[in-house]
């Protein structure tokens, strides 16, 4: 290549040419960025109408169901529960005006006098309920019970299917037995509110119904007779029937006042009443209020099962009016002894003693040796056909059956063969 004049260089670069080219080619790169632009803004319109039509059209439904819940306020009206009365139709239960207050999902009942103090308080969410109210107290607990609130595990059972939290069922006693028949049907009412919850409008109404009353075989006249009988008895049990097998009274001691689960935290129950609040009912371990001892209570029968021996061996004719013992005041068996009671007492004997004289005295020795004479099978089966050992079939919860036993009994449940002392006592 010719050289022309020291001035230039004898050579051309190629960087020299490159640089000179540069902002050509920045224009050129420069005319793709409005194209990016443009698809990046197609695809974000793309992705946006995408979530617009899937908000309004796919899951239109829901959002617009949610927004109605929202101005929407859907208000319990509580049914009165059924009303309990006696055989004569005197009132043993009855519902009486009140309010509750859900705090933390916890239902609290409140009393009308309560209840005004709440508002005064400025206090706000109280619904309109009916309290349960026991007039007769503890001398009926035990058999109408009281009502409480449904906690998650009943919520859980398929025979409270329907209900919901905070609601009040039976806990004990017929109002659990026939809760129901007592639980009415809720109504609801709904109202539209604005954003700040205010009332706007009532859209609609349903009225409830209340639960169906109860009409029990309980006598009051006669339960309220018997329960004051047993004022100084601190433990005890009564159950009278009629000879159709109808309950007329139930008594269990000691009692409690079913008031204090139902009527709020301001209810005072009677000062002669055995426990004042809930706390001592529930922590009362030894004495065991809630027990039923009429129908859950299991007890040796002591002298009465003398009348089943002596049905049991007059029945089979093993024995008639005419059998007769000399009682000896004591039977010994080897190293151990067997008395009546009135030799122990007072180291007398009866003397001469038939079945008649037996259940009269209440003779041990004579019952002793005619429960030798039958034989323990003969004694329970006869103890089976009047029913012991069996539930009766009360409309109660919680009803125990005793316990009939035998030799094979003995051997399943204590691992010991039957002795002849066993049948001693036995009879």
């Amino acid at each position: 290549m010719a050289k022309i004049g020291i001035a230039f260089p004898d050579f051309i670069t190629t960087e020299k040419i490159n640089r000179r080219r540069a902002p050509s080619d920045f224009l050129r790169n420069a005319g793709n960025r409005p194209r990016v632009l443009l698809a990046i803004l197609i695809i974000f319109c793309g992705v946006l109408i995408f979530r617009l039509f899937s908000l309004q059209i796919i899951e239109g439904r829901y959002f617009r169901s949610l927004a109605n819940s929202n101005r929407v306020k859907t208000v319990i009206i509580h049914a009165p529960r059924g009303v309990v009365t006696d055989r004569w139709g005197q009132v043993l239960v009855r519902n009486v005006p009140g309010f509750r207050k859900v705090i933390s999902g916890k239902t609290k009942l409140l009393s009308k006098e309560e209840a005004l103090a709440e508002i005064a308080k400025g206090e706000k969410g109280l619904e309109i309920d009916s309290l349960r109210f026991y007039p007769y107290k503890e001398s009926l607990a035990h058999v109408l019970g009281y009502i409480g609130q449904i906690d998650p595990q009943e919520l859980k059972n398929p025979s409270y299917s329907g209900y919901l939290g905070g609601d009040l069922i039976g806990k004990f006693g017929i109002e659990k037995e026939y809760e129901n028949f007592l639980r009415g049907i809720d109504g609801r009412e709904l109202i539209e509110i604005n954003n700040t919850g205010e009332e706007i409008r009532k859209l609609g109404k349903s009225d409830p119904i209340s639960g169906r009353n109860i009409n029990l075989t309980v006598d009051l006249a006669l339960q309220e007779k018997a329960y004051k009988a047993l004022n100084k008895v601190k433990k005890g049990a009564v159950i009278a029937t009629t000879p159709e097998g109808e309950v007329l009274t139930i008594i269990s001691k000691p009692s409690f006042d079913p008031n204090l689960f139902t009527m709020g935290d301001g209810y005072k129950t009677s000062s002669e009443s055995s426990y004042q609040n809930l706390d001592q009912i529930l922590s009362d371990s030894s004495n065991q209020p809630l027990l039923n001892r009429s129908i859950s209570g299991l007890y040796p029968p002591g002298s009465t099962f003398k009348l089943v021996v002596a049905a049991s061996g007059l029945t089979n004719k093993i024995i008639d009016e005419s059998y007769s013992i000399t009682d000896t005041g004591v039977i010994r068996v080897g190293e151990f002894s067997f008395s009546n009671w009135f030799f122990t007492g007072y180291g007398k004997t009866d003397g001469e003693v038939n079945v008649v004289k037996g259940i009269k005295r209440s003779n041990d020795i004579f019952f002793y040796k005619l429960a030798e004479k039958i034989g323990v099978e003969a004694i329970s089966a006869m103890a089976e056909k009047i029913g012991l050992g069996k539930t009766l079939g009360i409309d109660l919860e919680g009803e125990a059956k005793g316990i009939v036993p035998t030799p094979e009994w003995k051997l399943r449940n204590i691992g010991e063969q039957w002795y002849l002392g066993d049948t001693y006592h036995y009879g």
